[in-house]
């Protein structure tokens, strides 16, 4: 079953992100652009919105910051329709037509808006094919999320779940294996075996995972370093990890 994730509209802002909710046919309400744009990827935004019917408004650069709230807005914004988001069945059955072993990221407890998006960005990037969240425990899936993911949300299968440890056991019951990110763990991330079913745990900022969603992992990794820091920001973890995940599946 699909849903949207909120139950209000969305104003997002920047080209990247607007040209790709237009190339996966995103539900666009409005889109405003600044006068006399033109050229490029504003040709390209123009010539989608006229080809689907999706009014388009010139603006001023106040209008615009007005609406947008921030001076890097790139002269477009667009009201959209809340991201879709899929059930755990529905995920699960999209995921069995994939031609390969399904790689899944699993948030827990993600709060920083801009880690979020930039998990989302690498996940799209390095091949993930979807992504499952609770949004009782993460940021939801806002403005900022969609203008840090430059749009990547759109190309994803986004799952949304009420509680990620039942999550993880329907997940085992369809053979995937389930690895957590941790920093105390004795398992370099180069030893574990991501060309099978698997789903990529990434714990909160500060804490890391809860324990009863560790404690239902198979496998716990950590990535080496040389340096004095101990830690990693979520998203870059998120992005080690995923492309360990692609190294290892276009070396078979």
């Amino acid at each position: 079953m699909n849903h949207r994730d909120e139950s209000t509209s969305l104003l997002i802002y920047g080209r990247n992100p607007l040209i790709e909710a237009l190339r996966e046919h995103q539900p666009i309400e409005k889109i405003y652009l600044l006068h006399h744009l033109k050229g490029g990827k504003i040709d390209f935004i123009s010539r989608e919105a006229r080809r689907r019917g999706i009014p388009v408004t010139r603006v001023d650069r106040r209008k615009l910051e007005s609406l947008t709230g921030a001076v890097n807005h790139q002269g477009v914004a667009a009201i959209i329709s809340p991201v879709t988001t899929l059930d755990l069945d529905t995920f699960l059955d999209q995921l069995r037509d994939v031609d390969h072993p399904p790689c899944v990221v699993m948030l827990d407890r993600i709060q920083d808006p801009h880690n979020m998006g930039a998990i989302l960005r690498s996940s799209e990037f390095l091949g993930a094919d979807g992504v499952i969240y609770s949004p009782r425990e993460n940021v939801p899936l806002n403005e900022t999320v969609i203008k840090t993911s430059a749009g990547a949300l759109f190309h994803l299968l986004i799952c949304k779940v009420s509680n990620l440890v039942q999550a993880i056991q329907r997940l085992k019951e369809e053979d995937y294996w389930i690895y957590g990110s941790h920093v105390n763990s004795t398992t370099p991330l180069w030893t574990v075996d991501f060309t099978r079913k698997c789903v990529i745990v990434i714990g909160n900022e500060e804490h890391g995972m809860r324990p009863l969603v560790e404690k239902n992992c198979d496998q716990l990794f950590f990535i080496p370093r040389i340096g004095k820091t101990n830690s990693l920001n979520a998203s870059v973890a998120a992005g080690i990890a995923l492309a360990e995940c692609l190294r290892q599946r276009q070396k078979q």
